[in-house]
């Protein structure tokens, strides 16, 4: 069984990569609502566009936090297999 700090940083890890899910699934509900709306014109547009901004800050969000919890991974697994000198 690893040590209690290993598992922690592993939970964390895990915890972050399902929040990263989360974050990167956020803007399909108002994706879908909107695509379902009887509208057009300038506003649809700039809505839309909105839309595809946010779509694409919270996938690079959703990276930054999936990078996060790799660097937790590596940081579990180098605990419990330090390099030897």
């Amino acid at each position: 069984m690893p040590p209690p700090e290993v598992e922690e940083m592993q939970g964390k890890a895990k915890k972050l990569r399902d929040f990263a899910d989360h974050v990167e699934k956020l803007v399909d509900e108002v994706r879908d609502y909107a695509g379902k709306m009887d509208w057009s014109g300038p506003l649809t547009d700039r809505v839309r566009g909105e839309i595809g901004t946010w779509r694409t800050r919270c996938s690079e969000t959703a990276g930054k936090i999936r990078d996060e919890a790799e660097r937790l991974d590596k940081a579990a697994t180098d605990l419990l297999n330090p390099k030897r000198s």
